[in-house]
């Protein structure tokens, strides 16, 4: 694996490809732990993106592709296998015809970057994406979605380098989207651009763009983590709480209490409501068995988001993540990235 690290650092040296050497994930990563890249690559540009998988396949070397890593965690220690970063390549390239609006997006733009450029033309559809804080590259793997807003909806084609280094472009209907999965996850393919074409009757004006955007900010803000480093959801679902009522009879019960207190806390006693939501997720932990003492527990405002409280032990975040996926079992697929078996 030395050998590998050797090889790689001369030739990016030779190439000048933008690299950095010892590259700490925990200084990226949204859960602020993890371990050492020996080579954390950073491409400037498409043909430097060309160049670097012709080189590993060539060289048969593995190599992994991280967007903005907003729901990845990845294992401590010392990191061999090349990582490949497109957080330079954030344009976005706008054509204007006569029924609508083009846009290309380079993959390692900003998924709230692109809503809010797609919002101030005052061209509706896109807003519910705000706050997201992926790439769209890697939202396009995961086909992101959230507040009526799918980053898929408005696609037409995908530009990406499989792993033999060969430019390849993906139509919509090939890309195989549902529910939290697209085509993409089965393999590693380097994503270049996404193209997106929104129709002028989505058009409806700034004021009412920006009006939508800014409730949807509002809402985040008030049910989503803030505070404490965290990875979004856990969990691929829209309800937790609905989806735990069915591993047995007591989560039954609990997600029918919680519910009505729910409702009657929030519409009499509006002010308490949030020192309520803390005592269903701490009833929940216990009713899991998860062990909060390794530095990483469950956000206060949902049982569906992981937080880091000071730790930088990415195996720790790791082993509750997994305890957690155990207790659930099939009532959820699991939507964070866990990456321990990297080399």
């Amino acid at each position: 694996m030395s050998l590998n690290y050797n090889i790689i650092e001369s030739w990016l040296v030779e190439n000048r490809i933008k690299h950095f050497k010892n590259f700490k994930i925990s200084s990226k990563s949204w859960i602020k732990a993890g371990g050492i890249v020996k080579n954390f690559i950073t491409p400037e540009s498409e043909n430097d993106c060309i160049k670097l998988i012709n080189f590993f396949k060539k060289n048969d070397i593995k190599f992994y592709i991280l967007g903005n890593m907003s729901n990845v965690i990845i294992r401590d220690g010392e990191i061999f296998t090349p990582i490949i970063n497109l957080y330079r390549l954030s344009s976005i390239y706008e054509e204007q015809i006569e029924d609508g609006l083009n846009l290309k997006v380079n993959a390692g733009a900003a998924i709230t970057k692109f809503s809010k450029y797609v919002t101030k033309k005052g061209i509706t559809g896109c807003e519910g994406l705000v706050g997201i804080p992926g790439s769209v590259g890697g939202g396009i793997v995961m086909n992101c979605s959230s507040y009526g807003s799918c980053i898929s909806d408005y696609i037409t084609f995908v530009e990406c380098i499989d792993v033999d280094g060969q430019l390849k472009t993906f139509v919509k209907n090939q890309i195989n989207y549902g529910f939290r999965k697209s085509f993409f996850q089965n393999n590693n393919f380097l994503i270049l651009n996404v193209n997106f074409y929104i129709p002028k009757k989505n058009y409806v004006g700034e004021v009412e763009t920006s009006t939508k955007m800014e409730k949807i900010i509002k809402i985040r803000s008030n049910t989503q983590e803030k505070k404490l480093p965290n990875l979004g959801s856990i969990f691929a679902t829209k309800n937790l709480y609905k989806d735990l009522k069915n591993k047995n009879i007591i989560f039954y019960f609990i997600y029918y209490l919680n519910k009505i207190l729910s409702f009657i806390i929030y519409k009499f006693y509006n002010k308490n409501f949030f020192n309520y939501r803390k005592l269903a997720v701490k009833t929940y932990i216990k009713l899991l068995g998860l062990n909060t003492s390794g530095g990483f527990s469950l956000s206060e405002k949902s049982i569906n988001c992981l937080v880091n409280n000071g730790s930088l032990k990415a195996n720790d975040a790791i082993d509750f993540i997994l305890k957690m996926k155990h207790e659930i079992g099939k009532c959820a697929n699991l939507e964070n990235i866990i990456l321990d078996d990297l080399k």
